[in-house]
């Protein structure tokens, strides 16, 4: 299986005296909150409303990028949210503390999406806006909060001893039928066809009339039940067989085929396979071309 790519990213936020307005950020996995603030530390609570106000804020930004909306996402909530109550409970950031499992681990545990990719920006500040406005000005946490492939986000926001605790986790993906069995989705089918769709204009070539061929669904499905690229045979006068970790991916030798220009049909098959407690499930296709 391969892994997928992640991206986690820890930032401290803290007033400085001289100046309420201004912040000062420290890049540290490991950073703790003043101990003068640490000292008085009460019961964490959960700020749903600084959540929410976050989630506006990074959208705000995003649509002024010209990005599309991060939708929220309540397993990505959770899994932000147990994170936070952490870092609260120990007044430290940290992507992971001890007998915490790694991020993807909590990001899939809690939901049934398929992610093929994800990223997580920590931090604790004075407000809403200084969070936000830490990460914004800070350049590899901005990269996550305008990552044009994440599409999903789960934002928690826990308050302690007068300071929040933020976590957001972000995600691209879909949702599947269940996540512990392989299943293929219409959906899934229908953006290989626009990936093959694009490549063909990309080369100056005309889109394929797509086929309905249930054959390469099902050799899809017991490739991805097997985890192997020898599944059953498929008739057809060009068939390419390829694992991705999204729909819109095509290999290089796909990719190469696709553009061929005698070819006129394509029928698809695409399923997944069931995800492992350390990589996520990849999806495995078959293209038959004619």
């Amino acid at each position: 299986m391969f892994r997928i790519p992640i991206s986690w990213l820890a930032i401290a936020l803290i007033p400085v005296a001289s100046a309420p307005n201004n912040t000062a950020a420290r890049p540290d996995t490991g950073a703790s909150p003043p101990k003068a603030e640490a000292a008085s530390a009460g019961q964490p609570s959960d700020d749903g409303e600084a959540a929410h106000q976050l989630l506006d804020l990074a959208n705000h930004a995003r649509l002024q990028a010209g990005l599309q909306r991060l939708e929220p996402d309540a397993g990505l909530e959770k899994a932000a949210a147990s994170h936070a109550v952490l870092m609260a409970s120990e007044q430290q950031l940290s992507h992971q503390f001890a007998n915490e499992p790694q991020l993807l681990q909590r990001l899939t545990v809690h939901s049934n999406l398929h992610l093929d990719r994800a990223g997580e920006n920590v931090a604790f500040a004075a407000s809403v806006q200084q969070a936000h406005d830490g990460f914004m000005h800070s350049p590899a946490h901005r990269d996550n909060l305008l990552n044009p492939v994440f599409n999903l986000a789960g934002i928690s926001v826990v308050r302690s001893a007068g300071l929040l605790y933020v976590t957001e986790d972000f995600g691209h993906g879909v949702h599947s039928h269940s996540g512990n069995q392989t299943f293929a989705a219409q959906d899934d089918e229908d953006a290989v066809v626009q990936a093959v769709t694009g490549a063909r204009t990309q080369a100056g070539l005309t889109a394929l009339r797509r086929t309905s061929m249930p054959s390469a669904h099902s050799a899809a499905c017991s490739m991805a039940q097997t985890g192997s690229l020898n599944g059953p045979p498929v008739s057809g006068r060009r068939v390419v067989r390829y694992t991705a970790f999204s729909p819109s991916e095509l290999p290089p030798d796909a990719a190469k085929v696709i553009a061929s220009d005698n070819i006129q049909e394509l029928s698809v098959g695409a399923c997944y396979s069931p995800p492992s407690n350390n990589s996520q499930s990849m999806l495995y296709v078959v293209l038959v071309l004619n």
